[in-house]
């Protein structure tokens, strides 16, 4: 089993207060400005993707008061695996806490299988921004690997004070459905979420702002609902992996630019 875990801390800014890892893993803190409040910590791997039989074990603590997010160097390749790859994702965000994980998209290989279950607990001042994207494999492999990997299960859970507020279940299997049908990707090739949820946040105007923004780019469906008075998912479809990825780093990157701002004012206030 790999793993690798990481708890915040606060020292006048957050600091990563305890890492641990295990090969292929590294953690790295990849903060510019080492002023700013938010902790920017890249996961690298040394490991071209998920054999068969790997097993991600994955643990993270945002402690009250400190801000975190956490990214990825690369795509997440998923290659053959008969007996199937399985990751396990925990995170804890504490009262007025903010976590942002964006990762780039999962790339499964022919023949590939992929079991992913993300816990999220949060606090009613917790705010979560978590991004998923999936590609169809390796799209331009000569021979044509467009979905052609065995199954992809992805399911993630966010509880608020342990209540369950989001259940997002991914279910692909290509081989048994045909997944160019109505109402499945139809014309597209890759798919992905990003659910938001923060408090005393005005939801409607940040929904307005995406699809005033999304409304015109060439190439995705997309759809945005409002799903809890303080929460959004935003779902898109297109047919490149950097595209989806470019746009929900982009929303990622304004969030994590209000925690800076807002947090560096207080300061200069107190």
């Amino acid at each position: 089993m790999e793993k690798y875990s990481l708890r915040t801390g606060l020292r006048e800014q957050t600091i990563l207060k305890e890492a641990f890892f295990t090969p292929p893993f590294k953690l790295v803190e990849v903060r510019e400005n080492k002023k700013n409040p938010l902790l920017e910590v890249m996961v690298m791997s040394s490991s071209p993707g998920m054999l068969n039989n790997d097993t991600y074990d994955i643990s993270i603590e945002v402690i009250p008061n400190s801000y975190l997010n956490l990214q990825t160097q690369a795509y997440q390749r998923i290659y053959v695996s008969e007996g199937g790859t399985n990751q396990v994702m925990n995170v804890k965000v504490g009262e007025k806490a903010y976590f942002s994980h964006v990762p780039h998209p999962v790339v499964p290989h022919a023949g590939a299988k992929y079991y992913a279950e993300n816990i999220i607990h949060l606090t009613k001042s917790s705010t979560l921004l978590w991004g998923e994207i999936l590609t169809c494999g390796r799209k331009f492999m000569e021979g044509n690997e467009e979905f052609t990997f065995k199954k992809h299960h992805s399911l993630t859970k966010v509880y608020v004070d342990n209540e369950l507020v989001f259940k997002d279940n991914l279910y692909v299997e290509p081989l048994k459905i045909n997944i160019k049908d109505l109402g499945l990707y139809e014309s597209y090739t890759h798919q992905g979420s990003l659910f938001f949820l923060a408090p005393d946040t005005d939801i409607s105007e940040r929904i307005e702002l995406i699809y005033s923004s999304l409304e015109n780019v060439e190439g995705i469906d997309f759809g945005i609902s409002k799903i809890r008075d303080n929460a959004y998912l935003l779902r898109i479809l297109g047919n490149g992996g950097e595209k989806l990825f470019k746009i929900f780093s982009k929303i990622r990157k304004e969030e994590d630019g209000l925690i800076n701002a807002r947090e560096t004012e207080l300061c200069k206030q107190n």
